[in-house]
């Protein structure tokens, strides 16, 4: 049976995952739009290499779906394929021509673009792992802390309050630092999706006011800063992580020093936050901004989110971010670039 010529009005063309409709000897007779420009199907053609695999299995009796990594228009892709067997029924031996129908035989393959549902389902495993090893260990700390302190106060005679209050302190360190690592969570989970609520942001006043939040005001010089265009909750947290990781990450017996400063050029405006911090090496400085890395070597433990999360605000505001070296190769300086304040 001869197969059938691509139809610009097939509903099939409209649908949004590919759709393959393979002959009992293994030859294309239909490809939708989407399987012909992101996979290059084409009828008249043998089923290609990377669906033959799943053709033959439905022959079997397996319908799947499996996961293909392919290649498409788009880039790499992961596609969930879905067959069909066609069995003999009231169309057997009639023909395309005749009703529309396809041939006895015949497999239907449904190619669904599954790419970012796995990539969640990959973060949300990794996360996993980090929550594992890094939030135990602050609550296996203030478990203990609260312990002791507990103890002192009922000991006779009772204990020193400097001491108790050392550990109410650290106790208290630790649940800042759950915290912040929570509020990490949240923002990663709704920061790709979350509905943008523009509107004009003084970015001079959040970097203020995150500074004194964190108790850091001393170590931070704020220059001129232009408004910019922005969600200002996701900026908040833009800020947050550039700020608390450039006094986090400093050199042993070293008091952080960290410049904000940013300039307008039309309508964007350019921000720096430069530190005197342990640096970014050369060959890290795009791996930084992925999900779950950090920088090894430094002991000073963490998530690995805040800056993929500070990338992602960026993006949706349809800005840019990155890093380099700060003054004479001594820490980072992250340059921000982000829409001005109309």
């Amino acid at each position: 049976m001869p197969p059938r010529e691509p139809d610009p009005t097939s509903p099939v063309d409209a649908l949004s995952d590919g759709l393959v409709v393979v002959s009992a000897s293994g030859l294309v007779l239909e490809a939708n739009r989407v399987a012909r420009e992101e996979l290059g199907v084409a009828a008249s053609t043998p089923v290609p290499p990377l669906l033959a695999e799943v053709w033959r299995a439905a022959a079997a009796g397996e319908r799947g779906p499996v996961d293909l990594p392919v290649v498409t228009a788009q880039g790499p892709r992961t596609l969930s394929v879905t067959a069909s067997r066609l069995a003999v029924g009231p169309t057997a031996g009639r023909g395309q021509g005749q009703d529309g129908g396809a041939e006895a035989g015949c497999t239907v393959l449904v190619l669904r673009d599954v790419t970012d549902e796995r990539e969640q389902v990959d973060a949300l495993s990794a996360f996993a792992g980090v929550v594992a090893h890094d939030v135990r260990g602050p609550i296996s700390a203030m478990v203990g802390w609260s312990e002791t302190a507990l103890d002192a106060l009922l000991s006779t005679p009772p204990a020193d309050p400097v001491e108790v209050a050392a550990l109410l302190a650290r106790l208290h360190h630790g649940a800042q630092r759950l915290d912040r690592m929570v509020a990490n969570l949240l923002l990663h989970a709704t920061s790709r999706d979350r509905e943008l609520q523009r509107a004009p942001v003084d970015l001079a006043s959040v970097v203020e006011e995150v500074a004194e939040a964190r108790d850091v005001r001393r170590w931070v010089e704020v220059h001129e800063l232009p408004k910019v265009s922005g969600d200002a909750p996701m900026l908040q947290h833009l800020v947050d992580n550039l700020v608390g990781n450039a006094v986090k990450f400093v050199p042993a017996g070293v008091d952080p020093h960290v410049v904000v400063r940013g300039t307008q050029v039309g309508g964007v405006v350019d921000v720096t936050v430069t530190d005197n911090g342990i640096g970014i090496p050369a060959g890290m400085r795009e791996q930084v901004f992925q999900r779950f890395e950090r920088v090894p070597g430094t002991g000073l433990g963490g998530t690995g989110m805040g800056l993929s999360i500070c990338r992602t605000i960026v993006q949706r505001h349809g800005g840019e971010i990155s890093v380099g070296d700060g003054p004479d190769g001594v820490g980072s300086s992250f340059r921000v670039r982000l829409p001005a304040a109309v």
